[in-house]
């Protein structure tokens, strides 16, 4: 029979082998926090009446304080890319949130601007703001998740993954 100490011993080994291993796919964490919140999100929306889709509120908030903006000048101001907008844009058309209009001047440059449904629904998505609940879970694990997120893309930004990799290759060499 295994003794208490040795039980624990191995248990502790194998969470501390599983976190080095959860370290490395920390990819995959990240969209899974993306799909856990999307998930979640979905009941609180339709209690609210909001019909706006969860990944694409971000361009319904842009459209609210824009008034009208084209896809490059959606995906610049979200910082996302622009066949990501694009594609996303065509589910808010038929949903009736968005229109799209020619540019008058450039009949190759679409404007897009929210309807009267889409203002509606982007007020209520101003009037339920997540961020209280983002707030108590950023309490509840004791780090500010919006700044840790924000802190890990600038540090990518800064400095990439490959350039990261190699330089740790470079330090284990010397």
């Amino acid at each position: 029979m295994l003794s208490a100490t040795y039980k624990l011993t191995r248990i502790m080994s194998k969470a501390s082998s599983d976190h080095n291993i959860s370290q490395t796919f920390i990819g995959k964490q990240a969209d899974d926090l993306g799909q856990l919140i999307s998930v979640q999100i979905k009941p609180i929306y339709q209690a609210l009446g909001i019909i706006v889709p969860v990944k694409s509120c971000s361009i319904i908030h842009q459209l609210q304080v824009a008034e009208q903006a084209s896809v490059t000048e959606l995906a610049k101001e979200l910082k996302q890319s622009h066949q990501l907008v694009k594609q996303k844009l065509p589910r808010l058309i038929k949903l009736g949130l968005i229109e799209s209009r020619h540019d008058t001047g450039d009949k190759r440059r679409i404007y897009y601007r929210l309807t009267s449904l889409g203002e509606d629904q982007a007020e209520r998505l101003n009037q339920h703001s997540m961020a209280q609940v983002y707030a108590s879970l950023s309490a509840e694990i004791n780090a500010d998740l919006y700044q840790v997120l924000t802190a890990a893309i600038n540090g990518l930004k800064q400095k990439d993954l490959l350039s990261r990799f190699q330089q740790l290759q470079n330090q284990q060499k010397n």
